[in-house]
């Protein structure tokens, strides 16, 4: 599949956008105000599968998509992206909630909130390629909380630029505009993917920047609890917001299931697993706002998916994308992978790579291209067989990990490697 003009997209939107804020008058952040946005929620947008919603795409309905934030902040602002789309994609009512009580498409009393675009449009349109940003909106967003993001497509949409394993559910209304409404009654259809929205901003006196996971399912979350916010990174994100060090940071998790390094789905070959890690470090790592820290935890599928990648590649891969984010003066934190025997595309020859990859990262030299090796699979490998994962934290397929098994890849990460004991917001872009 081709890659389209992302970037310039952006940057052309982007520029758009700040025109349009000085044209209307847009009040300059006063002396004392935040700095910059943080991330407090993210995913990576990839290419619509080849039969089902995503390649239908919606027309004249409105999603209501459930997200969980990371960092506290004062004010917001929605991202959306028509990064894989066919055709300009029009935006139109939107707002956003605190999602009420239990795993319901309805907004807790009082808090529906209307989104605009472009100084005050109610909707916009995002052209194929491109990612837009919405004005800021004030609202009050706790850390480790749902909130609800509502956008009316009030024309046919084509296929969709989506992230398809939410581990979420997320709702679709019947035909019309339904985004104002607090109630959910409207929202018939459920889905576990996110359509279009790609991150939400915060912004406000405690933001102190963005730490962004770059990965595959086990970043995804894949047989994790539906609707627990059981990622590792969530549970990355609440250790955070526990110690003061480094409370105020956001986490994004930017995973693809089955995703790659080196290789991008094809039509073939999966079309939902998206750009390579290298493709879409851009757009899914060094363009998110107030980036400090990367953590790079892929390779798996490079060893196990056919054509396999050699260990050798994986590891030019994975300094490639160091070099680039170090260059941005972000740090780097690099995970070993986890043991997968008996899960479905094990093979000897794959497991060979595998170590051959963990011990060059455990090597002395690694520190020259990373700022931190976490050894997740030390963390969670079986003592009595270190080619699997430990009977208690798998997941089932022997490759993902269940909720206890997540946790305990958060709890690998030495929370100072995030930060490096440096000024907090010295990192990374201020946008």
């Amino acid at each position: 599949m081709s890659t389209r003009p992302y970037r310039a997209a952006v940057a052309t939107a982007t520029a758009a956008l700040l025109a349009q804020a000085t044209l209307t008058g847009t009040p300059a952040r006063a002396a004392g105000a935040p700095q910059g946005w943080t991330g407090t929620w993210g995913t990576a947008p990839a290419p619509a599968a080849p039969t089902g919603i995503s390649q239908e795409g919606i027309d004249n309905r409105t999603v209501r998509m459930v997200v969980h934030a990371s960092a506290a902040g004062g004010e917001l602002r929605l991202r959306f992206s028509n990064a894989h789309g066919t055709a300009p994609l029009a935006l139109g009512t939107s707002t956003v909630a605190l999602a009420g009580s239990g795993s319901s498409p309805s907004a807790a009393p009082g808090t529906l909130r209307p989104v605009t675009f472009d100084g005050g449009a109610t909707g916009t349109t995002v052209p194929v390629g491109a990612e837009v940003l919405s004005d800021p909106v004030p609202f009050d967003v706790p850390a480790d909380r749902n909130l609800l993001v509502s956008v009316h497509l009030p024309r046919p949409t084509g296929p969709t630029t989506w992230h398809w394993l939410a581990q979420q559910s997320n709702y679709v209304s019947e035909p019309g505009d339904h985004a104002g409404e607090s109630a959910g009654s409207a929202y018939t259809r459920t889905e576990t993917s996110w359509f279009f929205l790609t991150g939400v901003d915060v912004r406000g006196p405690g933001t102190r920047g963005t730490v962004v996971a770059l990965g595959d399912s086990q970043t995804d979350g894949v047989k994790s609890t539906q609707d627990a916010d059981a990622r590792w990174t969530d549970a990355l994100a609440r250790r955070m917001t526990a110690d003061p060090a480094t409370r105020g940071m956001g986490v994004l998790n930017e995973g693809i299931g089955g995703n790659r390094i080196l290789r991008d789905g094809t039509e073939t070959d999966r079309p939902q697993r998206g750009t390579s890690a290298l493709g879409r470090l851009e757009r899914d790592v060094l363009d998110r706002p107030g980036v400090r820290t990367a953590v790079l935890y892929e390779g798996i599928n490079d060893l196990q998916l056919e054509p396999r990648a050699t260990s050798a590649q994986v590891l030019d891969g994975l300094r490639t994308m160091a070099g680039r984010l170090r260059a941005r003066h972000i740090r780097v934190v690099v995970g070993t992978l986890t043991p997968f025997k008996d899960s479905p595309f094990y093979t000897p020859e794959a497991e060979r790579a595998r170590v051959e990859v963990n011990t060059t990262l455990r090597s002395p030299a690694a520190l020259a291209a990373f700022d931190t090796v976490v050894d997740f699979d030390a963390a969670v490998r079986d003592p009595a067989d270190p080619q699997r994962v430990r009977a208690a934290l798998d997941g089932g397929d022997h490759i993902h990990l269940n909720d206890t098994g997540y946790r305990t890849l958060a709890d690998a990460v030495p929370l100072t490697a995030l930060t490096g004991g440096d000024v907090p917001g010295a990192h990374g872009r201020k946008s």
